[in-house]
């Protein structure tokens, strides 16, 4: 419901699955990976989740420990809302419960590869979160601007009801019931997520510190890659996160009203969407899909000569094509990070 349930929801089914990709890497793959990571279509893709639902479930829980947890919290006040399970994360299950004094919610996570944990988390009116947890792989680098995290592997539900009250407010709280639970838990969800793929996409440092963390709570050994392995895995990731941030610009787009529902139906098939964190070549190839090829090719190499910013080459390049040849400004958005979306004329 913050960025910390990002932090075990989307590393456990994301690390989880890099953790088995790794080992693939280091023995199984090695003619298949001699090929431009970009163009694999038979890559098996657990992806990140940009946006997520929760379906009501009664099924058993996973990790030991669970039902207990579930139980502490009971103990320590706080009302069932139900059970939940998230369609876009294979195995993530939740308990969800809100307190009826003070409006904070909580949730415990039952993954089939993490040990259990759980959120506490008061919600402000803006959407900002005070939040402590038990999450075993939290990483402060990845909690909003505005928002607030204690992070304790071994502190009880009572310990850590105890802490969040204690936290001065920092603006009007929203509190969260059993009526709004799963929309305001959806749009944190969608928040947090849209500010870690608005970062810099993670390097092979970054890579080996986030398996490390998985291996200590998991108990999954991480498999030793040489540097060229770990660029291989590095660029599969960063696949990953750009197909998300795309998914994550455009559900933000949808939300601004710019296009209505039969525009966007008629063109969604040939939207491109352009940022910074594209690289320069990947913008340069978007801003001519729609010019020949050949004939754009001395273009495409000047502007690229000119070391600008992903947005600014392919305004460039736009600029010098044919108009026929041009794509079309769509619309534009500021999150998850300043964005371009362009269509096709046909």
């Amino acid at each position: 419901m913050t960025v910390l349930q990002i932090l075990a929801v989307v590393f456990a089914t994301l690390v989880g699955f890099v953790l088995l990709l790794l080992l693939l890497l280091r023995f199984a793959l090695p003619w298949w990976l001699s090929r431009k990571i970009a163009a694999m279509a038979n890559l098996p893709q657990a992806g990140i989740a940009a946006r997520i639902t929760l379906v009501p479930n009664v099924e058993t829980w996973q990790q030991p420990g669970t039902g207990s947890q579930v139980d502490a919290l009971l103990a320590s006040g706080f009302d069932e809302v139900g059970r939940f399970s998230v369609p876009e994360m294979p195995t993530m299950q939740l308990w969800a419960g809100v307190h009826p004094q003070d409006g904070i919610a909580a949730a415990v996570y039952d993954h089939g590869k993490m040990p259990v944990f759980f959120d506490l988390v008061r919600v402000y009116d803006d959407y900002a979160t005070c939040t402590v947890t038990s999450n075993p792989i939290h990483d402060p680098d990845n909690v909003p601007q505005g928002s607030a995290c204690i992070a304790d592997p071994a502190m009880t539900a009572q310990a850590a009801h105890d802490i969040l009250r204690a936290q001065p407010r920092a603006g009007t709280v929203l509190p969260v019931d059993a009526g709004n639970f799963r929309p305001v838990f959806i749009e944190l969800y969608a928040r947090s997520i849209d500010h870690i793929l608005s970062k810099n996409m993670p390097d092979a440092d970054k890579m080996r510190r986030v398996g490390a963390r998985v291996s200590e709570a998991t108990g999954t050994p991480v498999p030793e890659l040489d540097d060229k392995q770990m660029q291989w895995a590095v660029e599969m990731e960063r696949g990953n996160r750009l197909s998300a941030l795309q998914e994550a610009i455009i559900d933000r787009f949808l939300q601004s009203g710019q296009v209505d529902a039969r525009e966007w139906e008629r063109v969604r098939d040939r939207v491109v969407v352009v940022h910074d964190l594209l690289n320069r070549e990947d913008a340069a190839d978007l801003a001519r899909m729609a010019a020949d090829w050949d004939a754009s090719g001395p273009v495409v190499e000047s502007v690229l000569a000119q070391t600008l910013s992903p947005i600014d080459t392919f305004e460039h390049i736009a600029v010098l094509l044919p108009e026929t040849q041009r794509l079309r400004l769509l619309g534009e958005v500021d999150h998850p990070l300043y964005s371009q979306l362009y269509v096709a004329n046909v």
